[in-house]
């Protein structure tokens, strides 16, 4: 909930003129207020903070969308759509709030800077608002483009999913400029201008149009202009306002959940506090490695939250994520920690997984920024390896085991790092990761097996190809 700066309501303008003699009341109310009476100075805050508004749909959306195609969270509700998307199912009828809530961001972002430029003239390339504009468009192209399968802008033809990165870092380098005159109050905004280019170039290298270097380099940018492991830049929820989706669906219900995740497997391991999670329920009889959810749940009493000790679905005990506790719980777009995530993965796929310069030192940074007992320093693997997603319980490779790798390490520490922020799904495409052949998460639901090849990324939504005569050419619209 920090910093949240409101959602853009225009005020309505309206006079009442109370007669001071009877009972007379007079009100005159001369319409909605006129576009032109926008362009003063002081509404430009209330303009920005809209902007900032419209990209929190975005994140928070991504959040609960992508845990549930992915092994983020598992779906133990009763939505229609949880029972197809833990299966790893989803067409262009489910994207439509996806897509237009992306593009609205960007857009809205744009519209913004035409009005900025139009009321603040020259002052707006240095306008502290200005450079949060450009920082959170360039944010809302980089989610287009981690989760679309390809992309369409301006009822154009259809594009590949890498001109949303190359549309992201125009952005970001504008926020950089506009940030670097408005002076210190930017920073922040710079600073996560800094962190989204190294996401945009970590797409670019993951689809082929960029490099693993440049994907290393732009991550080093961040620190080299003042970036630290413990920094974050969060999109911010209220719980009176926008609130948090992912908390609404775990604390005030229990539509998903930790249960059979890796995210259980490395907090019951460790105590690993970036996966911390409370389990509300459990089997009766524990004996059994992987419960049938005839054998009944245990309520473990919650003292908070909705208190349910089982799934929605009535089938499987309730594991509550708390890494988003608070209805108003605000969620990370971009941090310190991802950065040097991208860092090791640069390193992976380049060929270095050293201890002292290479893969296992940049994760060892990050885990040594928490300062925690449950992260202690991780030994360099033996092998790069292959990733393993083992059909059984556990089912992830973990330190000691015999699958442990470069690969293993990397996926488990980027899982646990940006943990439920909307990000897993574009991790799990890029890398072609086993659990899209057929991995599933909540098992021994009845007619829940997951399909033979889950979907890696999101169709253009069926809007779009009814709409636009460009795109016929998308699978999607087919």
């Amino acid at each position: 909930m920090s910093n949240w700066k409101g959602i853009l309501r225009w005020p309505l303008v309206a006079v009442l003129a109370v007669g001071l003699a009877g009972c007379d009341l007079e009100v005159l109310n001369p319409g909605s207020i006129q576009d032109a009476d926008l362009n003063t100075p002081d509404l430009m805050p209330i303009l920005v903070a809209g902007v900032s508004a419209e990209y929190n749909d975005v994140q928070d959306l991504l959040v609960m969308e992508v845990g549930r195609l992915t092994d983020a969270v598992a779906g133990t509700g009763s939505y229609g759509s949880t029972q197809r998307y833990r299966q790893g199912i989803v067409d262009n009828n489910d994207t439509d709030g996806y897509w237009e809530q992306a593009h609205e961001a960007a857009w809205a972002a744009g519209e913004a800077w035409a009005r900025l430029e139009q009321v603040l003239e020259g002052a707006a390339s240095s306008d502290v608002g200005a450079a949060r504009v450009f920082m959170l468009m360039g944010h809302a192209h980089n989610r287009l483009g981690e989760n679309f399968c390809d992309l369409v802008y301006d009822v154009g033809s259809v594009q590949a999913r890498e001109v949303a990165f190359d549309s992201a870092i125009v952005a970001f380098n504008r926020a950089i400029t506009i940030g670097a005159a408005a002076g210190a109050d930017a920073d922040d905004y710079v600073l996560s201008a800094w962190a989204g280019i190294a996401q945009a170039q970590l797409g670019k290298a993951a689809v082929g149009t960029g490099s693993w270097q440049a994907a290393y380099d732009a991550a080093q940018d961040f620190f080299n202009n003042g970036g630290t492991e413990q920094w974050f830049d969060y999109a911010i929820y209220h719980p009176q306002a926008n609130t948090n989706y992912m908390w609404n669906e775990t604390h005030g219900r229990a539509e998903v959940g930790v249960w059979t995740t890796q995210a259980q497997q490395m907090h019951d391991a460790t105590g690993d506090i970036r996966v911390a999670y409370t389990k509300c329920g459990e089997w009766v009889d524990t004996s059994r490695p992987n419960p049938d959810p005839g054998m009944g749940v245990d309520d473990l009493g919650c003292s908070s939250g909705s208190g349910a000790h089982q799934g929605a679905d009535g089938l499987t005990a309730h594991y509550r994520q708390d890494k988003y506790d608070d209805r108003g719980s605000d969620i990370p777009r971009a941090s310190g920690v991802e950065m040097r995530m991208i860092q090791a993965e640069a390193m992976l796929m380049m060929g270095d997984i050293d201890a002292t310069d290479g893969m296992t030192y940049y994760l060892n940074l990050a885990r040594a920024s928490y300062a925690d007992p449950s992260l202690p320093p991780l030994a360099a693997p033996a092998a790069v390896g292959t990733l393993d997603f083992r059909d059984q319980y556990p089912h992830y490779a973990m330190e000691g085991d015999a699958e442990w790798d470069a690969w293993s390490m990397l996926d488990a520490e980027r899982y646990a790092t940006t943990w439920i922020e909307g990000k897993r799904f574009f991790d799990i495409t890029r890398w072609d990761h086993p659990f899209l052949a057929g991995g599933f998460l909540a098992k021994n639901v009845p007619g829940a097996d997951a399909v033979p090849q889950r979907v890696s990324c999101l169709p253009i939504p069926k809007v779009e190809c009814d709409l636009n005569p460009n795109v016929t050419d998308s699978p999607a619209c087919g």
